[in-house]
């Protein structure tokens, strides 16, 4: 994740490699900065992709909406994001969803974020606890005091989930091109504009969106 820059000391120099004579004791330096990096938007691209689990277990995955996380009972929400095309061993700089609002809404909200750890979900299934039964990453990432969702089809970041991306990335059997999971949990009301909701609305970009910078490897 970082380019070279030049050398200093007893070489003064930007040539890579470049040789120095071992005629005495030598004092080198080399200079590098951190790359830019690349950055991939990743959107959901299907119904199956986003998916609501009640409190009872049951899947709804049809929905024009995403409630996060409460509805009639406290929901566990999952997004499921394919095709994320980052080298296995990458530096992930930083990562965010970005929602839209479907109902403006205010009150208290925390949330939290887990991805799934697994190098390639699968999407989610009409099967009775088929997001909480998946296997977390021990990192997790809050959103504390959620602000006010005041205007439809507003955009809204969450905070920085590049622990929980780096968590998955860094898996021995992860690949570019695997799909992730992201598994959202917590307490309070906002919602937010599913895959379905976008179609009803004929405008996708108002899917939850993944925005992964990396680096490497």
């Amino acid at each position: 994740g970082y380019t070279f820059l030049n050398w200093s000391g007893d070489l003064t120099s930007s040539s890579n490699p470049d040789s120095v004579t071992m005629s005495t004791n030598r004092d080198l330096t080399a200079h590098f900065e951190e790359s830019a990096g690349t950055t991939i938007d990743i959107p959901v691209i299907q119904g199956d992709d986003d998916a609501e689990e009640r409190a009872g277990g049951s899947i709804a995955l049809g929905s024009n909406d995403l409630e996060l996380v409460e509805d009639t009972t406290i929901q566990t929400v999952g997004l499921r994001f394919q095709n994320i095309t980052i080298p296995q061993g990458a530096t992930i700089q930083a990562a965010h969803v970005t929602f839209h609002v479907d109902t403006v809404l205010s009150g208290d909200t925390n949330l939290t974020f887990h991805a799934q750890d697994a190098a390639n979900p699968i999407e989610f299934e009409d099967v009775d606890g088929n997001i909480t039964n998946r296997t977390r990453t021990a990192a997790s990432v809050d959103w504390l005091d959620v602000p006010a969702w005041t205007t439809v089809h507003a955009a809204y970041d969450t905070p920085d989930l590049a622990s929980i991306v780096q968590a998955v990335v860094d898996r021995g059997d992860w690949a570019s091109g695997n799909a992730l999971v992201i598994i959202v949990s917590g307490s309070g009301r906002r919602e937010a504009e599913s895959y379905n909701g976008a179609v009803g609305h004929n405008d996708l970009s108002l899917a939850p969106t993944l925005h992964i910078t990396y680096t490497g490897p």
